[in-house]
């Protein structure tokens, strides 16, 4: 890189707000569909057992793949996002699982329906999940936090209305008629994918000298996020560059062009909104009158020679307040919050000399080319497992593991124990529904009270799968009652509605911004394969004792389990940090 020589940025800059709340909407009705066909399996679990006279147990493999494989599948969707867009692997994740469980309606075996409708259908439903997950942080900063919280309350909305759905029609035509109309539902996400268009960025200019230059978004909505053109191509310094993040941010790029001595926050633009909606504005007041040798042409913006895309920003996978983290607090406007969280990887480079840019089939080949190294740089950094080496996101880890292991047996199961202990069908039918309703109630709680800095995320944590997991012990111990259950179903929603809103904010307080999507990727996968493997191994007690009362137990111990080896949490981190230290001083 030649330092000083200048060169244009365009980057995208959230709006926190306009179109922004058509794509949260979208992503709310996204994790309806998902999360509630997920969650509501259970419905379908007895006729599945008439119908292929198989255990309970293994029928809930079924359910238990479609869980596991959309977290699974998260950390390979999320690299293909890196290369494509939201809009385009939510219509591709909708048309997989409609046709996964178009086809999961003709299996005569069940290893057929385990693989149609488990694992394909929850390879397409990670892809829908994972792009409604995270898009509302691609349109927020200030209100992403809100907006990322009604978006993923769609999952218990879900859960109250697909609940009952499920057995209404279980009851009415069986199991195949549901999955029929749960394919039709799952298609439906692609009519509302739509809705996730590209943002186009706003151009800064890096001059020679120090005063930047911002211009009004020219180029189309599939233009890459990020673009720097010089003088002459980059060749990044490997002191910008650390083991585990290997690319430097753009603040630093823009400092290194600009020739800036001092990496402290400047502010660049007047705001976030007005980068967005006052573009004319901002060319009169920032624009250096006429000096058209510094301004962006619309040709070389086509033909970038860096581009950053989706999936390089530390913070792509934070849903919590961004108050709460240093670089978003010290800096001075959503631009340079961008500018210090966006990362150009060193595998970017530009054409080669001597290339023909206008050869078409080279063109097609430097393409795919791109495609595969932001697809794969998004892969390895999310399945970097050396991450495991950090005892405190270890021990993350390993609770993690336990809480998916236990987590979905109360989906599961709770109807059918309620009807085993003599309740009507039509009042159990709801208690996964009351489950929803009460998970939605406590996400907005939970969320509201993650925003205070004061407020220890951690221990939030600990303290919701603690009692959620003592309420899945005591209800088999206590004597029956409508109440009781019902009881029990609001208390486990609302409880395990923390453990769902923090994941990504505990994440960032012990491994920092900076290695949040390699740690949340790892945790992905270790998730996934709980989630798909517990509802059938505990359901397994069902079948050897007759009844379900092990399996709740089970199910509750784990969860505690979970909950405890997370209290220490905070003193082994400080013992890591500790240890760090003293290595590095020796």
């Amino acid at each position: 890189m030649k330092k000083g020589a200048g060169g244009s940025l365009a980057i995208v800059v959230p709006p926190d707000g306009g179109w922004g709340w058509v794509v949260v909407f979208a992503a709310f009705y996204c994790n309806v569909v998902v999360d509630g066909i997920i969650y509501s399996f259970g419905m379908l679990l007895k006729d599945m057992v008439d119908s292929f006279h198989e255990s309970e147990s293994k029928i809930s493999i079924v359910g238990s793949l479609l869980n596991g494989f959309y977290l699974i599948a998260g950390p390979f969707v999320s690299a293909l996002l890196n290369s494509v867009d939201f809009r385009a692997v939510t219509i591709i994740g909708s048309i997989i699982s409609c046709i996964a469980f178009a086809c999961a309606t003709y299996v005569q075996s069940l290893y057929q329906l385990m693989f149609c409708y488990g694992i394909v259908g929850g390879v397409g439903f990670s892809m829908i999940y994972v792009s409604a997950v995270l898009i509302p942080g691609f349109y927020f900063d200030k209100w992403r936090a809100l907006a990322t919280g009604i978006a993923v309350c769609g999952s218990g909305i879900g859960t109250f209305v697909l609940a009952p759905l499920n057995a209404y029609l279980v009851q009415q035509g069986g199991w195949r008629i549901t999955i029929v109309v749960q394919a039709g539902l799952a298609l439906s996400c692609a009519l509302v994918g739509i809705l996730f268009r590209p943002l186009k960025p706003t151009i800064v200019e890096v001059p020679i000298s120090n005063n930047p230059v911002v211009m009004e978004p020219k180029i189309p909505e599939d233009e890459p996020l990020l673009t720097i053109n010089a003088e002459r191509k980059m060749s990044l310094d490997s002191k910008h560059n650390s083991s585990k993040i290997g690319a430097p941010t753009v603040e630093e790029i823009y400092n290194h062009l600009s020739d800036r001595l001092t990496s402290e926050p400047q502010k660049i633009s007047l705001s976030c909104h007005s980068l967005n909606t006052h573009h004319q504005y901002l060319k009169d007041k920032l624009s250096p009158p006429e000096t058209p040798e510094k301004k962006l042409s619309v040709v070389s913006l086509r033909r970038p020679s860096l581009s950053a895309h989706l999936m390089d920003r530390d913070d792509r996978f934070f849903g919590g307040s961004l108050s709460r983290l240093p670089q978003y607090s010290s800096q001075v406007s959503s631009l340079n919050y961008a500018m210090s969280v966006t990362r150009i990887p060193a595998w970017n480079e530009i054409e080669e000399e001597g290339e023909d840019p206008c050869a078409k089939n080279n063109s097609f080949r430097k393409n795919m080319k791109k495609y595969y190294k932001s697809a794969m740089h998004t892969l390895t950094t999310m399945l970097d497992f050396s991450i495991l080496s950090s005892p405190s996101f270890l021990v993350l880890t390993c609770s993690g593991f336990l809480t998916l292991l236990g987590f979905f047996v109360p989906f599961m199961y709770i109807s059918e124990k309620a009807i085993s202990e003599g309740m009507d069908k039509n009042v159990a039918v709801w208690l996964v529904s009351t489950t929803g309703i009460t998970n939605t109630l406590g996400r907005v709680i939970c969320g509201w009270i993650s925003s205070y800095e004061s407020v220890d995320p951690i221990l939030v944590n600990n303290v919701s799968l603690t009692f959620g997991g003592l309420y899945t012990i005591l209800l088999p111990i206590l004597p029956y009652s409508v109440f009781s259950y019902y009881l029990y179903a609001s208390l486990f929603g609302f409880s395990m509605a923390c453990f769902a809103s923090l994941r990504s904010t505990m994440i960032v307080e012990l491994t920092g911004l900076e290695l949040l999507t390699n740690a949340f990727g790892v945790l992905l996968m270790f998730q996934g394969v709980a989630a798909a493997i517990g509802a059938p191994l505990l359901g397994l007690f069902k079948d050897l004792t007759g009844n379900y009362n092990m399996s709740f137990y089970l199910s509750g111990v784990i969860l505690v389990t979970s909950a405890v080896i997370c209290y220490p949490l905070r003193r082994v981190k400080k013992w890591e940090e500790d240890k760090k230290l003293r290595q590095h001083n020796v």
